[in-house]
């Protein structure tokens, strides 16, 4: 009986993608009892079966033999079962967490560019921002909500605050960083599709708006604690561990040693 073959990763366990066979349902059925067999013979633990879009039919067979779904993705789902009965299940939870980032953009003036949504369950100022996508680092994430909400260039300055939440969209936690940006140009150009309103607007008068959240009043008021204090959460390149790339470290630094530097 041929048996399926796959990606043994260092815990013991196996990645078969589906794709590389094309079976009738009788002998996908008969090719996974045969491997589940074998593997549990040979000792292997968890066993990921990657089944694109278009073999959705294994889906039913699969779960018939103990599989469950671990995850999603438009063009296959991920589905697991772990082999070892008398040890805990260590196969890794899908990633659960969002991760939102708004750009505090303060001009010369001592103003800070501030928006209105479209769509909203109640009228209120707020940062322009959004979520980052796949792969993008904080201050990128936030300049390019920045710009697309409000037609403002910026560059990242510092973290001023991460607030962490959970029970957010699909039951999911949510990390929310506030991002000081420099602006880089002035003039206001407003997405259509998503803001209504976009001003520059003095820091005093947004702390103390009946429009702004008590959180981002609390934003605004840990950025003015930090000019005062002379310090922020700046970011650093630092070599990873395996030394094949340079990691994003934030940490706390003295702005005027930067400015002195």
């Amino acid at each position: 009986m041929n048996l399926f073959q796959g990606n043994i990763d260092r815990f013991g366990g196996i990645t078969v993608h589906t794709e590389k066979w094309n079976l009738s349902d009788s002998e996908f059925q008969n090719r996974l009892e045969a491997s589940l067999s074998e593997w549990q013979v040979n000792g292997n633990r968890g066993i990921w079966f990657n089944v694109p879009l278009h073999q959705a039919g294994y889906v039913p067979i699969l779960s018939k033999n103990g599989f469950t779904f671990h995850h999603a993705k438009p063009s296959y789902v991920m589905m697991i079962k772990w082999l070892p009965k008398n040890e805990p299940n260590l196969l890794p939870s899908y990633p659960h967490t969002y991760i939102g980032v708004a750009g505090l953009v303060v001009n010369e003036r001592n103003q800070i560019l501030v928006i209105q949504e479209k769509y909203h369950t109640r009228p209120h100022w707020k940062l322009p921002g959004g979520y980052a996508d796949p792969g993008e680092e904080f201050g990128d994430t936030a300049r390019r909500e920045v710009l697309e909400e409000t037609g403002i260039d910026t560059e990242f300055v510092s973290i001023v605050t991460l607030r962490h939440h959970h029970k957010h969209l699909f039951e999911c936690s949510d990390l929310y960083v506030v991002c000081e940006m420099k602006p880089l140009s002035r003039e206001i150009s407003v997405c259509k599709h998503e803001i209504s309103h976009c001003q520059w607007m003095d820091i005093e008068t947004y702390k103390n708006h009946p429009e702004v959240s008590e959180m981002n009043q609390f934003v605004i008021q840990a950025y003015l604690d930090q000019q005062i204090c002379r310090a922020s959460v700046q970011v650093h390149d630092v070599l990873s561990f395996n030394r094949d790339c340079y990691q994003k470290i934030y940490c706390i630094k003295s702005t005027e040693s930067v400015s002195g530097s």
